[in-house]
């Protein structure tokens, strides 16, 4: 029943907003279909940005993680470099990278720089537990959306302009823009929203991945001792306990504060199988209960939690730790409206589409590009957990939005809000 009223409620928010209504309490009715906790929204037209807040203390001002977008940026950054003649699109990327980036697949001597910002280099996707430095395919044989990519342009620009990465952004666009409230650096944002289950997955997968190695390694060790000092069923519980520890270690890297919940639910859990390793019976029940009770809790009950970013510093990475504002955000995409109709400089070609992804989509050199009936919008997407965010230029009609959110679930409803303000059926999404 929930889901049909939330349905009919996005349905009636979208007719109002399509009629050319867009107000707060629109906005909100549709935020509280989603389970929004907290947005902040900007939207430009008439030569001015009118700003729209909700959320416990979240105004213009507040800062979240803007994840993705930080690419958008960095492409802006290397652009600029390519206007100073520093750098130029065809330019080959080896010479400018660290040895440590350097493979032996002779295709990385081949990748342009042009082909990093429209994601045609042939990288992975994935760089959340490591650099995945592996070709997958020929340098600009097809579009592969690309955080790998990413980390090797923000080398390519640490190494061409001298300065880390905040260094060059501080430089080229937040300084210049009067961005004072964005950075790639830790700094503390409004309190992130993750739905359960999302927790739930990564924590049992990790702990899972974990738990399994362990005991194939404690199978091994009893058998090379042919058990005589080593128990397995023994072992069991200090596989779960050290599982658990480096579950919980990952989780502070990715959700901080509710590792702590999860941290001492695994060591309660592994002080129960210890006490119970003795009873054969319930000792092996209990793990598969543990697990089954976990994903029922966590797919069963339908809440987001408050987690925190403020325990461990990420390293600065121009491809997911951006943090800004609508306001900074705001200055931006006023300077990327600004340079779409400037003929000289190298940031104009951000809006031309260099790779064709389908009869819709295409993507410049650092920005997507959806076509329509309605003409061209520019876009892009940000997801980090807890946080997910959108901004859409409509150069023709001389508007742009911004939509910033602290939910697991922002991403769909930043869609439906930048349908409604710019009257544009945009699905602003591409193949990943």
């Amino acid at each position: 029943m929930k889901k049909i009223v939330s349905a009919v409620i996005v349905i009636v928010c979208a007719l109002l907003m399509g009629s050319g209504v867009y107000g707060a309490q629109e906005t909100e009715l549709m935020a509280d279909s989603y389970n929004i906790n907290g947005y902040s929204i900007a939207c430009y037209e008439n030569d001015k940005n009118v700003f729209e807040n909700y959320g416990d203390g979240i105004n213009e001002k507040s800062v979240f993680e803007l994840a993705s977008n930080g690419k958008v940026i960095s492409a802006y950054i290397a652009l600029k470099l390519v206007d100073e003649g520093k750098l130029k699109l065809e330019d080959k990327i080896a010479p400018f990278l660290d040895d440590s980036l350097i493979t032996d697949d002779g295709r990385i001597y081949d990748i342009t720089l042009k082909q990093l910002l429209c994601h045609t280099a042939g990288f992975s996707a994935s760089f959340e537990l490591g650099i995945d430095k592996k070709i997958y395919s020929n340098p600009g044989d097809k579009f592969h959306y690309s955080g790998v990519g990413y980390i090797y342009l923000q080398n390519v620009i640490e190494n061409v302009s001298g300065m880390t990465m905040e260094q060059a952004a501080n430089c080229y666009v937040f300084e210049p823009l009067g961005m004072k409230n964005s950075t790639f650096e830790h700094v503390k944002t409004v309190t992130p929203y993750m739905r359960l289950s999302s927790v739930v997955t990564y924590t049992i997968t990790v702990f899972i991945i974990v738990f399994i190695v362990l005991l194939m390694i404690a199978f091994a060790a009893g058998k090379m001792t042919k058990f005589r000092f080593f128990s397995f069923r023994g072992s069991l519980p200090v596989c779960f306990l050290v599982a658990g520890i480096v579950n919980t270690l990952f989780l502070l890297h990715v959700i901080s504060k509710v590792a702590v919940i999860f941290g001492l639910y695994f060591a309660f859990m592994g002080l129960f199988l210890f006490l119970a390793r003795k009873n054969a019976k319930v000792f092996y029940a209990s793990i598969a209960f543990i697990m089954i009770l976990v994903f029922a809790i966590g797919f069963a009950v339908p809440v987001s939690i408050p987690v925190t970013n403020d325990i461990v510093a990420k390293t600065p990475n121009c491809a997911y730790t951006l943090k800004s504002t609508s306001e900074d955000m705001a200055m931006f995409c006023q300077e990327l409206m600004k340079q779409y109709d400037n003929h000289d400089g190298a940031v104009k070609d951000m809006f031309s589409a260099a790779v064709n992804i389908d009869s819709v989509n295409s993507w410049g050199t650092g920005i997507a590009i959806e076509s329509e009936n309605q003409g061209e919008t520019y876009w892009h997407s940000g997801i980090n957990p807890g946080f997910q965010s959108l901004f859409v230029l409509y150069p023709l009609q001389d508007k742009y939005v911004i939509i910033l959110t602290n939910s697991d679930n922002g991403l769909q409803f930043s869609k439906e809000v930048a349908k409604g303000f710019l009257q544009v059926d945009g699905s602003w999404d591409i193949p990943r």
